[in-house]
């Protein structure tokens, strides 16, 4: 079986491609990804012999409604349920999966809305099953069903047939009238993690025959947005332009996107209040075939999650367009801006996003836009911290800095930090970014303290992560043959005053520590 499954057409024996969200719909509640409360309750209804007669399923769409309520379907007709769980093996199994059972109807309320079709289900339903043990009756979006046609079913649901049972499928439970809701058990379906899709596309490509970067699935999974069916879909959409592995640019191709790292370097020309710089990356995506709409689009969820970054910290779970590479250059920004001045320029991005749906000049109107959020931000006062302000344990004499290697020493003890570092990047570069900013202030009875100046503080919230701190723990002792602690200090606003300075002076003595301003 090929990555793509398919299907013989009824004219001419053309071969046609199936969808992957469809070829791939979980047939047990088992392969269900992300509702578990809602499988396990629905496969003890069925191992019980407790089926309500009408179930409501609310949630986003691709979430997995209907293939719910089509194992569902399934199960109460199966000859042989295990624990709840349909064999699909016996005759009904197979026909309900291929679409061909007679007594699973779906129907879909946005294009049979009105009383004529919910009257003709009525006269239908009386009818016993022709084919399995009960008729199933799958209703998706049934918020649009009319007022009349919501009357008129709501007889149906109050007296119906033993044989029958209701699915009720919705993105907006708010609009079914209460009447209907307290007649139908409802479950719940939640939008799945980005994780979730992560690991079900990665499964996918392996089943598939799909080879593909990681990287490239995780785009995917951030646009997914939720949906496991739009996850697939664009999974797909990547395959149907022959390319039979997928690569992180091809998925950029494809979706119109633009690179994270070009995100950030594009915000922080506007930061820097760099008129030219700014006009420059709009250039360059404007050429490289990019939407304007798009483009700012991609630029506002960046300006999310940087949102998100700075109210919740390091913990934060980000959405769409950000990925480890570009993660620490996020938090630095983010940490320059107060959260007032972020949520003023993505009200303003959100807005030009408005005003380029309905503009016959996208480009003029986001330059001018972009422009003036760089005028903004490139004005605002910016804090001045000095890199010769740093502070270094040293022996009566300053500390030797060669290039960029810094070594601290006190009473004969060296600390080779340039050393140090290039043993972290070989362990984990992303750990050796967060170290970039950080300088070695010395070492003392086994305590090796690290500084950090003010505005990366988001690099010391992440170094204080274990597998961080272990990682540049192991550096140390490999390189000074000794076990060590390692402690992370900030650097304050004045030296005399900073608890970081007085820990040197604690740990060195007043005689072997300089200041240099």
């Amino acid at each position: 079986m090929t990555f793509l499954s398919k299907v013989v057409c009824a004219r001419g024996g053309i071969m046609a491609q199936l969808a992957l969200y469809r070829s791939l719909r979980p047939q047990r509640f088992d392969e269900v990804v992300g509702q578990e409360q809602t499988v396990r309750a629905l496969r003890n209804a069925v191992q019980q012999g407790r089926v309500s007669h009408a179930y409501l399923f609310c949630g986003p769409r691709g979430t997995g409604k209907t293939s719910v309520a089509k194992i569902l379907a399934k199960a109460v007709n199966c000859v042989e349920p295990v624990d709840g769980e349909p064999c699909n093996r016996c005759a009904s199994c197979v026909d309900i999966a291929s679409g061909s059972f007679m007594d699973v109807i779906e129907i879909d309320a946005a294009s049979n809305r009105g009383i004529d079709e919910i009257r003709d289900l009525r006269e239908k339903v009386r009818m016993m099953p022709a084919q399995g043990k009960t008729k199933v009756y799958i209703i998706d979006e049934v918020h649009m069903l009319t007022t009349e046609a919501f009357n008129a079913l709501l007889k149906t649901l109050e007296e119906p047939p033993e044989s029958v049972v209701f699915v009720l499928a919705t993105t907006e439970p708010q609009r079914i009238p209460a009447t209907i809701l307290s007649r139908c058990q409802r479950y719940n379906f939640r939008r799945l993690s980005q994780t979730e899709i992560l690991e079900r596309l990665k499964t996918v490509a392996q089943t598939q025959g799909i080879e593909s970067e990681e990287k490239a699935l995780e785009v995917i999974a951030r646009r997914a947005t939720g949906s496991m069916r739009d996850g697939l879909s664009i999974l797909d959409q990547c395959l149907a332009y022959g390319l039979s592995s997928i690569t992180y640019q091809d998925v950029l191709n494809v979706l119109g996107l633009v690179d994270d790292r070009f995100l950030s370097e594009f915000f922080g020309s506007i930061m820097e209040g760099d008129a030219g710089l700014v006009l420059t990356y709009i250039d360059q995506a404007v050429a490289a075939g990019k939407e304007a709409l798009q483009f700012v689009r991609e630029v506002a969820d960046y300006l999310r999650d940087m949102l998100v970054l700075k109210a919740v910290g390091p913990g934060a779970e980000l959405s769409r367009v950000v990925g480890d590479e570009t993660l620490l250059e996020l938090g630095r920004q983010a940490e320059s801006l107060d959260t007032g001045l972020i949520l003023e320029v993505l009200k303003r991005v959100m807005q030009l996003a408005g005003e380029l749906r309905f503009s016959e000049s996208p480009r003029f109107i986001m330059e001018v836009t972009f422009l003036e959020l760089a005028g903004l931000l490139g004005s605002r006062d910016k804090e001045k911290v000095s890199a010769s302000s740093a502070i270094a344990p040293v022996k009566k004499d300053s500390a030797r800095i060669k290039g960029k290697e810094k070594i601290a020493s006190t009473k004969g003890t060296e600390v080779p930090w340039a050393k140090v570092l290039e043993r972290v990047r070989s362990k984990k570069v992303t750990t050796y970014a967060l170290l970039a900013e950080a300088r070695c202030l010395g070492l003392k009875d086994g305590l090796v303290l690290v500084g950090f100046k003010k505005g990366f503080k988001f690099h010391r919230e992440r170094m204080e992560q274990k597998e961080n701190k272990d990682i540049l723990s192991n550096a140390l002792e490999e390189t000074l043959k000794q076990k060590v602690e390692v402690q992370f200090v900030m650097l304050g606003d004045n030296p005399e005053d900073d608890p970081l300075v007085r820990k040197a002076i604690e740990m060195f003595g007043q005689e072997m520590v300089e200041i240099k301003d």
